[in-house]
């Protein structure tokens, strides 16, 4: 994949403009790509995208083929969704989720792996949201993704930094936990074209903290009455010394090398869609599959539950 340095605003200009026009895997595809570059103007140069098993190949084919991988995925399942009679519409974004793992059109979402060094972990959520009420649109059906994304889930702790650029700089805000965090104490939804640093942790007894410090930015995509949106996520990666000095343990140093993960919620007719992809490469093997598959399900789970109560929506279909 070719790089080279373009300047971002304008890369981010002709996205703007162009993107109604743009063929249909292109609307995540050229923001996935500008992100992955370090051009992009509002997640900066520091980023650490995933990148594909091919170790033989370079950084940038490897990350381009784990974009494309992403953009072709979120292009079939979209196009299912949008082109389907409404009758017909979960069945069909189901059968096109099925063509990229079974398991998520099953369960609604799955963490599967490939690899076993380097390797990959990819991980999916599916649902859909009755929006007969004018009240549930495309916003607020992000809004509640993206504070469900930035808000601690039970048994892990968060750190959302001030200054997203500078994370020595920042001032730490630190978010622990529990049964009552998402009901009781959700963090305010992310704005629209505003970065978020945030630093994910588990800590395990006598193994220790496992971590990950990833950008997050909601955007609107594609054209249409009411815009799609997506929420961007990629790693943030962490040199010795270019964490804040708040973690000067495991916290300080991501579990995984590379991530890179997509958000989709977009309506037709009476429903939303969400759909999501993340990701992750690591140099090694990922350990602890089958756990790491059903925490993923919990949390699926959970933000389906959450969306239920927020929303007011009653049980979601599937």
């Amino acid at each position: 994949m070719s790089m080279k340095a373009v300047p971002a605003l304008v890369v981010s200009l002709a996205i703007a403009s162009d993107a109604a026009n743009l063929p249909p895997a292109a609307i995540p595809q050229n923001p996935l790509t500008t992100i992955a570059a370090g051009q992009d103007e509002a997640f900066g140069a520091m980023v650490a995208p995933a990148q594909s098993l091919e170790s033989g190949h370079s950084r940038e084919e490897r990350v381009r083929a784990v974009i494309d991988r992403i953009s072709g995925e979120m292009d079939a399942v979209r196009m299912a969704f949008a082109t389907a009679l409404p009758a017909e519409r979960i069945g069909a974004t189901k059968a096109a989720v099925a063509r990229f793992s079974p398991e998520t059109a099953r369960d609604g979402a799955a963490r599967s792996f490939e690899g076993k060094g380097p390797s990959l972990s990819l991980m999916r959520q599916l649902l859909f949201v009755p929006s007969a009420s004018a009240d549930l649109s495309v916003d607020v059906v992000m809004q509640a993704v993206s504070q469900f994304e930035r808000s601690p889930k039970p048994e892990d702790n968060y750190y959302e930094y001030s200054e997203p650029a500078d994370p020595a700089a920042s001032m730490i805000t630190s978010l622990s936990g529990s049964r009552e965090t998402l009901t009781a104490q959700p963090r305010p939804p992310m704005t629209p074209d505003q970065v978020y640093a945030l630093k994910k942790c588990r800590h395990v007894t006598v193994l220790g903290w496992f971590c990950n410090t990833a950008l997050y930015q909601v955007r609107e995509v594609g054209g249409g009455v009411e815009r799609p949106q997506s929420l961007f996520t990629v790693l943030r990666p962490l040199p010795k010394g270019a964490d804040n000095r708040m973690f000067e343990d495991e916290r300080a140093t991501n579990i995984v090398d590379g991530y890179t993960a997509l958000y989709l919620v977009m309506r037709a007719d009476n429903l939303v869609l969400v759909y999501s992809l993340g990701v992750q490469s690591k140099a090694g093997e990922a350990t602890q599959q089958s756990m790491l598959n059903q925490g993923h399900k919990d949390e699926y789970r959970q933000l389906v539950r959450y969306i239920e109560a927020k929303l007011g929506t009653g049980k979601l279909p599937f």
